[in-house]
């Protein structure tokens, strides 16, 4: 029995939604259906796809090669239909970005002022504080904090990020302003998980000798949102805070470099590198902003 290849998205859309009631959602068909197609394909393939549990179905190894593959025709796909179907001037279609939280936030203005351009192309923020997987199709690009170790990734350098130590008037209304080289007496918010290892959190930890660090956030948003709150004195990337927070310094403690990155299968899909321009070109205009300098 030969292999229907149109089963594959539904492999794909289980493979990224992670439950057959959200597959079934995001492809508008009855969760029975995704069912019965994946278990079609198992036997045309003769292999076990996915596993069914009490908790639900998860893809096997063989499911999860499946899934890879329904990607690269996916991509394929969508490259032949900007080639054939009038290239980069009509680019349409869905592109999933990676992205902290706070650099989503960012990046929102700049998505707004695209879809005024290429109103056929939609997006997805998948927004994580832990690296998504590009290979397995979870994004079709991302904005990282980090050079990537792949070299099959096409990675390009989009900006950098300054940070600077912040506190709220109400904390330093009962407490003396701190000097950045000793945080003694003083109360800190720092960071927790992937956080942590950012520039931001790797230069606070180093000054937390003598301090009290009262709480610990996993992302920028709930160190910000404690710092407003007059919890303690954090560290932050200067293009999030507002004016209710004091900068207590113009120096810049810590530095963020930025990176586009885009997986080889969307090398020359329009849609994408549409998106990918847009992103860096928005990082080039606000770049006095994210550097945090003090003219």
């Amino acid at each position: 029995m030969a292999a229907n290849w149109d089963d594959l998205r539904y492999v794909l859309a289980l493979h990224r939604s992670g439950s057959v009631a959200a597959a079934a959602r995001a492809l508008r068909v009855d969760p029975s259906t995704i069912s019965r197609r994946i278990a079609a394909l198992e036997v045309a393939l003769d292999a076990e796809i996915a596993l069914r549990h009490a908790d639900g179905i998860r893809l096997t190894e063989a499911g999860e090669a499946v899934a890879r593959a329904a990607v690269e025709i996916e991509a394929t796909v969508a490259g032949l239909a900007n080639r054939v179907g009038g290239g980069a001037s009509l680019p349409r279609g869905h592109v999933r970005i990676a992205a902290t939280e706070s650099t989503a936030n960012f990046i929102y203005g700049g998505l707004a002022m695209l879809r005024d351009q290429h109103p056929a192309i939609t997006f997805e923020l998948v927004v994580s504080s832990a690296a998504i997987d590009l290979s397995r199709g979870d994004a079709d690009l991302a904005v990282r904090m980090f050079r990537e170790s792949r070299g099959d990734l096409i990675t390009r350098k989009i900006g950098e990020i300054g940070w600077s130590v912040y506190a709220s008037r109400p904390y330093l209304d009962k407490h003396p302003c701190p000097s950045i080289d000793s945080f003694a007496g003083h109360d800190l918010v720092g960071f927790a998980d992937a956080t942590a290892r950012s520039p931001g959190g790797v230069w606070l930890a180093a000054h937390e000798m003598g301090a009290s660090v009262v709480m610990r956030g996993t992302t920028i948003t709930t160190v910000m949102q404690s710092a407003m709150a007059g919890m303690g004195i954090a560290v932050l990337p200067c293009h999030v805070v507002d004016a209710s927070l004091v900068r207590l310094t113009d120096e810049i403690v810590a530095q963020t470099e930025v990176f586009l990155l885009i997986p080889p299968t969307h090398r020359e899909t329009a849609r994408v590198r549409i998106v990918g321009d847009a992103i860096a070109d928005l990082f080039a205009r606000e770049c006095a902003r994210l550097s945090g300098r003090v003219a």
